[in-house]
């Protein structure tokens, strides 16, 4: 089930450990159900399709951070595509592509087991394996579709939790894939269900993807929350915390994902235009139209031709959306291995890049710009994406 992490997924183009927020920046605590953001709770049965699962609460995420009332995903169209255990074929497979309602394809764990090539046993399945994908049923639910997978970003085995802590506060939710014990039973009190931290495993075949949703920074250290495809009656309606020691010990997969909308609803974010190759002088794109602009007073780049205003949010966030949002670090680099150099404000990142690490660009350096809070620039395929 554990993926090697390669190729399909976003490049940051300025290593994180160059361009990171000040850990104390970032909120105490964080907890999408609380912004109304995440997903619904899914069971997945005896179904080995829990990296489908994973990403369907994650993609379910991302569209609600658009606003509207965006459709859960089916979670059928995504296994269909690739009908593996293995989590980075699950991504591979579906990034790009675009997905329709779960209710046009609801989950049957029966007809999603059958699928399963028998190559994945070593004992084939009394209700047999190697079954063909009902090829209609996907038309339809094709056909209607209502959003698209955008981005993968791979961010490793071993988690690097103040990293996840930054996503998360910028509003991702982040896949993880867990080594379990043979007893994955969450203890405490209800509100505040969390998994006991253990020291052995049921082995590197008792994988399992799931979603990390929110953290807490307490004094003996951080508590992640889990968004588990078990259905509601595991942990809290299907939600656990564990502790930052424990998530690392057992966590062999980190993957950050994003997604949008087909149909924007008025007022959600906008869409990025792609910035332009060049910009004279001390311009800067804008980092939605792409148009080169000067600057914002406190060096961040025009977000959709807006500045952001000083004071309309807690300390450590920004308003470019009528919405607060984390804000990019205040910081200005160069990248000694690819001469790639920055200049962030509050607002987001204006990018300096010689020729060769952008295909599109038309001069000898050419200059990009991401918002806050997904400020990272990166490369995937030939294109240049924003992520957080």
């Amino acid at each position: 089930m554990f993926g090697s992490g390669q190729g399909g997924g976003a490049v940051r183009l300025v290593p994180h450990k160059l361009l990171a927020r000040d850990p104390r920046t970032l909120p105490s605590i964080v907890d999408h159900r609380i912004d109304g953001t995440e997903g619904a709770v899914r069971n997945q049965g005896q179904a080995p399709a829990c990296t489908a699962f994973a990403t369907a609460a994650a993609v379910d995420h991302a569209l609600a951070r658009w606003g509207g009332v965006n459709p859960s995903v089916s979670v059928m169209q995504i296994w269909s595509r690739y009908r593996s255990p293995r989590v980075e074929t699950s991504l591979t497979s579906n990034v790009g592509q675009s997905f329709g309602p779960e209710p046009l394809w609801p989950f049957r764990a029966s007809e999603a087991a059958a699928w399963v090539p028998c190559s994945e046993f070593s004992k084939p399945p009394r209700d047999g394996c190697g079954q063909p994908v009902n090829d209609a049923r996907a038309r339809v639910v094709a056909d209607a579709a209502t959003s698209e997978f955008t981005e993968v970003e791979y961010l490793g085995g071993t988690p690097d939790t103040t990293m996840m802590e930054a996503k998360i506060a910028a509003g991702q939710d982040i896949i993880v894939a867990l080594e379990l014990p043979t007893a994955f039973v969450p203890k405490g009190r209800p509100g505040s269900r969390y998994i006991p931290h253990y020291t052995k495993s049921a082995g590197a075949d008792a994988g399992h993807a799931l979603v990390v949703a929110g953290y807490v920074a307490l004094p003996h250290g951080a508590y992640f929350l889990l968004h588990n495809s078990w259905g509601p009656g595991w942990g809290d309606g299907g939600y656990a915390w564990i502790h930052e020691a424990t998530l690392r010990l057992w966590t062999r997969e980190v993957i950050a994902i994003d997604a949008e909308p087909l149909e924007r609803v008025v007022g959600s974010r906008p869409r990025r235009g792609r910035a332009e190759t060049t910009c004279s002088g001390n311009l800067v794109p804008d980092s939605i139209r792409g148009t080169c602009s000067p600057a914002c007073p406190d060096n961040s780049p025009r977000h959709d031709g807006v500045c952001p205003i000083a004071g309309q949010c807690p300390a450590g966030m920004v308003n470019l959306t009528g919405a607060c949002v984390l804000a990019a670090p205040v910081a200005h680099g160069r990248d000694p291995e690819t001469d790639i150099t920055w200049s962030c404000g509050p607002g987001g990142c204006a990018y300096d890049l010689p020729r060769s690490s952008d295909p599109a660009c038309t001069g000898n350096r050419c200059r990009a710009s991401c918002p806050a809070p997904d400020l990272a620039l990166a490369k995937m395929g030939s294109s240049l994406v924003c992520i957080e």
